[in-house]
C-alpha cells in the first residue's frame, strides 16, 4: 500500500466526499426505516412500514462511514486502512440487509435503497483500489 503522501490528492478528495455522501445515505435510510416520511411535492419518500432493526444497522454503518470520511479528511496515517475496514463492514451489512429484503420479499423502496447503497459502496471500492495503484508517471516507468 502506498504511503499517504504519495496517494493521488484528487482520489483522496473524491473518496472523502463520496464517503460523506455514503454516510448521509445510510443515515437517511435509518431515518426512513424509523418511519420518517419526506414529502417531495410530487411524491413522498419513505418505506411502507418502519423496521427499527434496519434503522439501527444503517445508523451504525452510517456512523462508521462518517468516521472514515473524517479520518480521510484529516489525512491521518491510518485513514486508508480505516476506510477499507469501513467499506468492507458497510458491504457486509448491506448484503445482509439485502438478503433480508429478498427473503421477506419486501421489494419496492427497500430493494431500491439497497441498490443505491451498493452503487455507492462500489464507487468507494473503485476509489480505494485506484488509490492503491502506483501512479504511471514517466519517471517511474523509466526507473528513475
Amino acid at each position: 500500500m502506498q504511503p499517504a503522501s504519495t496517494r493521488s490528492e484528487p482520489v483522496t478528495r473524491a473518496l472523502t466526499v463520496l464517503t460523506a455522501v455514503n454516510a448521509a445515505l445510510y443515515f437517511g435510510a435509518a431515518a426512513l426505516h424509523l418511519g420518517v416520511k419526506v414529502p417531495l411535492g410530487f411524491a413522498t419518500l419513505g418505506f411502507p412500514q418502519p423496521i427499527p432493526p434496519a434503522s439501527i444497522a444503517e445508523g451504525l454503518i452510517g456512523g462508521t462511514l462518517a468516521a472514515a470520511g473524517v479520518a480521510l479528511a484529516l489525512r491521518g496515517r491510518a485513514a486508508w486502512g480505516f476506510a477499507w475496514g469501513a467499506y468492507v463492514a458497510a458491504l457486509l451489512g448491506t448484503l445482509f440487509g439485502l438478503a433480508i429484503v429478498l427473503l421477506r420479499q419486501l421489494g419496492g423502496p427497500d430493494l431500491g435503497v439497497h441498490a443505491v447503497m451498493l452503487a455507492g459502496l462500489a464507487s468507494g471500492f473503485a476509489l480505494l483500489i485506484a488509490a492503491r495503484r502506483p501512479s504511471d508517471s514517466l519517471a517511474e516507468r523509466s526507473g528513475r
